[in-house]
């Protein structure tokens, strides 16, 4: 994954958007744990900050140390630099993996491979975007019937 973000980390941490309760909310009616979550691309933590409101640990990784460097703190939140398709995490460690507007920049099989190494079998992947792309007509129908959309 090629670091995109370490130039604007400063400007990234005051001008990005925020996720609405809602979508958390959804994410933690499907969790049955909340022990130890991984937050993949966590950037300035924005997520992770979220996170820790709810479960004991959070580990945030970023391939950005000037990302992590301008992040969210909180007792509960163990921030690294880390790739997404590589850690150093243990096996069946975590109860939820999410990734904040970042899947994008992943080698796709190596970091599935690595999500099903390190999350526990009752554990949950939750990936989200700011918004879903507008294309056609026919592909957005196809989009929306996969997609749910949290207003």
């Amino acid at each position: 994954m090629k670091d995109n973000s370490s130039k604007q980390a400063d400007i990234y941490v005051k001008y990005r958007p925020t996720y609405p309760q809602e979508l958390f909310d959804f994410i933690f009616s499907h969790i049955k744990n909340y022990d130890a979550a991984w937050d993949c691309g966590t950037g300035n933590g924005q997520t992770a900050k979220e996170l820790s409101k709810y479960f004991k640990k959070v580990f945030a990784t970023d391939i950005s140390q000037k990302q992590i460097d301008n992040a969210y703190e909180a007792n509960n939140i163990i921030y690294s630099l880390q790739p997404a398709e590589q850690t150093n995490f243990t096996e069946d460690n975590f109860d939820l993996v999410s990734i904040s507007q970042a899947l994008h920049w992943f080698k796709f099989e190596e970091f599935y491979a690595e999500v099903k190494r390190i999350t526990k079998n009752i554990g949950i992947i939750a990936a989200w975007c700011y918004s879903l792309p507008a294309i056609s007509k026919e592909i957005d129908q196809i989009v929306n019937t996969h997609f749910i959309k949290i207003h």
